[in-house]
C-alpha cells in the first residue's frame, strides 16, 4: 500500500525548494526583503525530503525484524535506488552542463565527482554542476548506510523497539558531536559550509526522526495507539500548526533572514538546522500517523493533483534551476512584474521538465527493477486485522 499524503509532500517539498531559488531570480535577495526573509527559510523542503526518506526506506526493515521476517535484500534494495536516483540525475546533469556551459562536469578530473555523486566531498567541486544535487550526495550515503544500520540494529536489539529508539537516539548524538566539532574549527561569527559540514552525519538526526516515525508506525500496529497518535490522528492540522510557528521563527527570530546567502554564527546555524528538523517531522507526521482520508490535511495531501506532482517531484527538483537560469537567458525579466512572472513561469516550465522526466527517464528505468526481484518472505504474511487502526499503513518505498 502506498502513501498518497506523502506523494503529496514530495511536491511541497519540491516547490518549497523552487520557491527559494524564484525568490533570487525574482530579485527578492537585496537586504530587508520581508519576501526574501520567508522565501530563503522554504529550504526546509531539504529537510522535509530527509525525514521522508527516512521514514519509508527504514520502515520495511524494521517491520521485517518485528515480524521475523527477512527485510529487503541488500542487492534489490541497492539496484533499486540506483535506478530511482542515477539516470534521472545524469540526464539532468549532462543537459544542463551543455545547454548552460557548465564544463567543469565533464572535465577529466572533476567528472567522476559529479557523475558519481561525490562533489560535496571536495571543496573544487562542491559548488558545481547542479547546484540542488548536494543533497543528492547526502541521500546516497544514507542509502549505502541504511542496511548496516539495520543489521546493526537485528544484531543488537532484535525485535525490541525500544531499542531502535535507543540506537535512533544515538544517531543524533553521533551527529550533533559531529556538527558540533566542525563548527568548533569554523569563525564563531561566520560558518563556513565544507564538505564536513554537509556530509551524511551532520544530517543523521534528521533522517533519525523520520526512522523514528517508521518505529512508531509499526509499534502502532501491535496495540491501541497512545493518547497524543489520537490527538493526531483527530486534529492532524496540529502538528502543522507547530511547524508554521517554528517555520516563523526560524524566518524572524533567531537573527538570520535579513538577506540571503548571509553569515551565519554556529548558534544560529544550529538553531535553523533544528528548527528545520522540528518543521519536518510536523509536516510528514499527519500523513504517516492516523487514519488515511479523515480531516482536511489529509484529504487535501490526497488530491490526485498533488499526488500526480509528488510523483514528479524529482524531476522537477533536478530540473527547477536549469530552467530558471534558462528562462533568465531568454529575457523574462522584462515580461510584467517580477514577483508574479518567475513563480509562474517557474513552476510552469519546472513541472513541464518533471513531467518529461518521470515519462521518459524515470519510469522506464524504474521498470528494470524487475531484473533484480525483491527478497520473497520465508512465512506467509500475517492476516490484516478486521478493522483498520490509525497509523498501521504499509509504504512502498519504490
Amino acid at each position: 500500500m502506498r502513501y498518497p499524503e506523502v506523494d503529496a509532500l514530495r511536491a511541497f517539498a519540491a516547490i518549497a525548494v523552487l520557491g527559494t531559488h524564484v525568490a533570487v531570480f525574482a530579485g527578492a535577495d537585496y537586504p530587508g526583503s520581508e519576501v526574501g526573509r520567508f522565501a530563503q527559510r522554504l529550504e526546509v523542503g531539504l529537510t522535509i525530503f530527509f525525514v521522508i526518506s527516512g521514514f519509508l526506506l527504514y520502515r520495511p526493515f524494521v517491520a521485517g525484524r518485528v515480524a521475523g521476517k527477512p527485510g529487503p535484500g541488500t542487492v534489490a534494495y541497492g539496484w533499486r535506488r540506483v535506478l530511482r536516483i542515477a539516470p534521472a540525475y545524469w540526464v539532468a546533469l549532462t543537459v544542463t552542463a551543455v545547454v548552460l556551459s557548465r564544463d567543469e562536469v565533464f572535465a577529466s578530473g572533476t567528472a567522476p565527482y559529479y557523475y558519481l555523486l561525490g562533489q560535496t566531498y571536495s571543496g573544487e567541486t562542491l559548488s558545481g554542476g547542479l547546484t540542488q544535487a548536494w543533497t543528492l550526495t547526502v541521500e546516497v550515503a544514507f542509502y549505502a548506510f541504511l542496511p548496516l544500520w539495520a543489521w546493526l540494529m537485528q544484531r543488537a536489539g532484535g525485535t525490541s523497539l525500544r531499542a531502535e529508539l535507543a540506537g535512533l537516539l544515538v544517531l543524533v548524538v553521533i551527529s550533533e558531536a559531529w556538527k558540533g566539532v566542525v563548527l568548533a574549527g569554523t569563525d564563531p561569527q561566520q560558518v563556513v559550509i565544507t564538505p564536513m559540514l554537509i556530509a551524511l552525519p551532520a544530517y543523521f538526526d534528521q533522517f533519525a526522526l523520520g526512522m523514528a516515525l517508521a518505529v512508531l508506525t509499526v509499534r502502532l500496529q501491535r496495540g491501541d495507539p497512545p493518547r497524543a497518535v489520537r490527538v493526531v490522528d483527530g486534529v492532524p492540522w496540529l502538528p502543522w500548526l507547530v511547524a508554521l510557528v517554528a517555520f516563523w521563527v526560524v524566518s524572524t527570530r533567531i537573527g538570520i533572514g535579513d538577506e540571503f546567502f548571509e553569515p551565519f554564527t554556529p548558534a544560529q546555524y544550529l538553531a535553523r538546522h533544528w528548527l528545520y528538523a522540528l518543521i519536518g517531522v510536523c509536516v510528514v507526521l499527519p500523513a504517516v500517523v492516523g487514519t488515511p482520508g479523515r480531516g482536511v490535511v489529509r484529504r487535501l495531501l490526497a488530491h490526485p493533483v498533488l499526488a500526480w506532482l509528488g510523483l514528479i517531484s524529482y524531476g522537477i527538483y533536478l530540473w527547477h534551476l536549469t530552467m530558471l537560469s534558462l528562462l533568465e537567458k531568454a529575457g523574462i525579466r522584462d515580461v510584467g512584474p517580477a514577483y508574479l512572472t518567475w513563480p509562474l513561469a517557474g513552476l510552469a516550465t519546472a513541472v513541464i521538465a518533471g513531467a518529461a522526466s518521470w515519462y521518459l527517464v524515470e519510469r522506464p528505468a524504474l521498470s528494470l527493477k524487475r531484473l533484480v526481484p525483491a527478497r520473497k518472505p520465508r512465512t506467509a504474511p500475517l492476516p490484516a486485522p478486521p478493522e483498520p487502526q490509525p497509523s498501521a499503513r504499509i509504504a512502498d518505498p519504490s
